[in-house]
């Protein structure tokens, strides 16, 4: 999870630099980047949720300081079309002709096949070309257990009551992209992005654990 952190928090100071200034948190829960980063001040974070998570988060959110301007956009994903949330954030202040990053962390491998094409679909309709989706996603290999560990991991989250539902082939996933007018720019695995960001020595033990999970950064066409 800290890697994943990283290396989307990068990606956003990527995006500011290159003049970026809106961005979007589908199934946003309580990521805090709006107030942690220096790099979002004078930028529109628009926090996608349901009402009730996001009503925890601003309790607890009201008195730490942001210089960016964060707006709470509440959306119950089970019940409410995807195809109604780009009217919806425009209603919001959204600029639909300008660049929109969109992070969609830790959220994929829990929604279905269909689900997850909406998503995409959606993120399509609000997006103007060349603006940046930042995705994790789990390897099809760990979805349908056929990793090591992958078995036991997938009886615990059924139990918790959050089963892991989709996964990507990455030999597949710029295919896949392509076919909704998406294109990949990168796709690191936990194992090599630990190796980038804190060495071999972390890349060589997150390897043995058969770490399954990847970090992509993908464009609107």
């Amino acid at each position: 999870m800290q890697l994943r952190t990283r290396v989307i928090d990068d990606d956003v100071d990527a995006f500011v630099r290159d003049g970026g200034r809106q961005l979007v948190l589908l199934g946003a829960g309580f990521d805090c980047r709006a107030w942690r980063l220096p790099a979002l001040a004078g930028a529109t974070v628009f926090e996608v949720d349901h009402p009730a998570t996001q009503g925890k988060k601003r309790v607890v959110m009201a008195r730490e300081p942001t210089s960016a301007r964060v707006v709470f956009v509440p959306w119950d994903f089970e019940h409410q079309p995807l195809a109604e949330l780009p009217a919806r954030l425009a209603r919001a202040g959204h600029d639909g002709r300008s660049a929109t990053m969109t992070i969609i962390e830790g959220v994929l491998r829990y929604l279905t096949a269909q689900a997850i094409d909406s998503t995409f679909e959606c993120v399509k309709a609000y997006s103007t070309p060349g603006s940046p989706v930042a995705i994790t996603y789990a390897n099809t290999s760990l979805i349908e257990g056929r990793s090591e560990g992958g078995v036991g991991r997938n009886v615990v989250v059924r139990i918790v009551g959050e089963p892991f539902r989709s996964g990507f082939d990455p030999e597949r996933l710029a295919e896949w992209l392509g076919k909704h007018d998406f294109v990949l720019d990168r796709d690191e695995s936990a194992t090599q992005l630990g190796s980038r960001l804190l060495g071999p020595r972390v890349g060589r033990i997150m390897s043995r654990r058969n770490a399954r999970s990847h970090f992509a950064l993908v464009r609107r066409v």
